[in-house]
């Protein structure tokens, strides 16, 4: 077997080895076969000519959907289909010594996982013409514009996932841009808490803002309504303890969240909302999970807080002894229009799995079997052929997969073991 080349010849997907550069340079070559410009092949795919460009130069690999209709384009006969996963899935190459005592195979690694979706997301990205980052859609299954929101989560996975697939020093500076002195509002305007909490924490987190100016608009975001939503108090809480643990709106979240429980038969959990003339409230498994990752990010550095560490160990506890699925859910947030007619209904989608995963790893003991029975729930939802989450109704929203990634790195640092965690002699 040869390795793969970038001559004129075809790449075969039989070489030894099959790299991104390789499927470029094959891809460039049907191309030119086909005597189409760079511009004609990428309206055929349904992609932008700097997405081709990214492919062609290996800078990138076609996600699945797209190596297929490229191959069909060209009628390669399924070849520069077969070229692309091969260069994905490097594990076909492992050499047969890989199930030897002491070699572990990684290709089906969290790594990997990681890698995929850093590799998947670059793809999704949206740019103008001549290339520049413009952010990423809400639902990456669909062919609408960039939104902040999106473009956040975005940002945020990307740290997550940790490797510099693209450089987000230019999207987050246009992100920064998007705001203004009330913070960063949705599509149908007005106050948006969770909209403004994701772009904080993701400018801070790429040092395009100070924690000073990210609590002011932090604490301008917030209205009376928000206090009713443990929703949206977790959502900024996560971010304002992020910015500065003892700053008076993180002590000011930190009360209105508990405040926000509600007496279950004696044990005290999040509902949905927590608003007066409500009829028979439930607790609510996904809004309880979120309130609790907050609560443990504020004893990381509030070991003070006794009031806080009672709140998230009777609330984990209950967590632990729920055996129904972590299902998705949903809820409404209905915000006040900015012309003050009326409101605007909002569909909030919750991941629930995800944040009963962070709940749990987030716990001073693991609670393995739960946390296995939540992960096996997250892991459902996955498409691998897309390399990304996806909700049940087959829609890709970006922040499904931030949540996900979010989780699974959690819990793989909580449940390390020797040796992969301190010796016991080490303090």
């Amino acid at each position: 077997m040869k390795p793969t080349s970038a001559g004129d010849g075809p790449v075969s997907p039989d070489a030894e080895t099959v790299t991104a550069s390789g499927v470029g340079s094959e891809l460039r070559r049907l191309r030119k076969a086909a005597g189409e410009t760079q511009a004609q092949t990428a309206q055929v795919v349904g992609v932008t000519r700097a997405n081709l460009t990214q492919w062609e130069t290996g800078k990138y690999l076609p996600s699945t959907h797209n190596a297929r209709q490229l191959d069909d384009h060209f009628r390669a006969a399924n070849s520069l289909f077969t070229l692309v996963e091969t260069a994905r899935s490097p594990q076909e190459h492992v050499p047969a010594t890989a199930g030897d005592a002491g070699v572990v195979d990684t290709s089906r690694s969290l790594l990997q996982v990681f890698h995929t979706v850093g590799t998947r997301l670059a793809e999704h990205l949206i740019r103008d013409e001549d290339g520049r980052p413009l952010g990423w859609r809400h639902n990456l299954q669909k062919t609408s514009g960039p939104t902040a929101l999106s473009t956040a989560y975005g940002i945020s996975t990307m740290l997550v996932v940790g490797e510099p697939y693209i450089d987000l020093h230019t999207l987050a500076e246009d992100l920064y841009a998007l705001g203004s002195d009330e913070g960063w509002q949705g599509r149908s305007g007005g106050k948006r808490p969770e909209t403004t909490s994701a772009a904080v924490d993701a400018l801070f987190r790429t040092s395009t803002m100070s924690a000073g100016k990210g609590l002011d608009l932090l604490e301008r975001s917030l209205d009376s309504y928000s206090r009713t939503r443990p929703y949206l108090l977790s959502a900024v809480l996560h971010t304002a303890v992020r910015l500065r643990p003892d700053a008076p709106l993180t002590d000011s979240l930190i009360d209105a969240l508990l405040a926000a429980r509600l007496d279950f038969d004696g044990t005290y959990l999040w509902p949905e909302k927590n608003e007066a003339g409500l009829v028979a409230p439930e607790a609510s498994v996904a809004h309880t999970a979120r309130a609790v990752v907050a609560l443990r990010d504020v004893l990381r550095s509030r070991a003070d807080r006794n009031d806080v560490r009672d709140a998230a160990d009777e609330a984990t506890q209950w967590l632990v002894d729920r055996t129904h699925p972590d299902d998705g859910v949903a809820e409404d947030l209905e915000r006040p229009r900015p012309d003050g007619d009326g409101t605007t209904r909002i569909i909030i989608r919750h991941f629930t799995s995800a944040w009963v995963v962070q709940a749990l790893a987030a716990a001073p003991f693991l609670p393995l079997p739960r946390l296995n029975r939540a992960l096996g729930t997250l892991w459902e939802r996955y498409e691998a052929d897309q390399g990304l989450w996806a909700w049940g109704s087959g829609d890709l929203p970006i922040w499904q997969t931030l949540d996900a990634v979010t989780a699974l790195r959690t819990a793989a640092f909580a449940a390390a073991v020797p040796p992969l965690s301190p010796p016991g002699t080490l303090r």
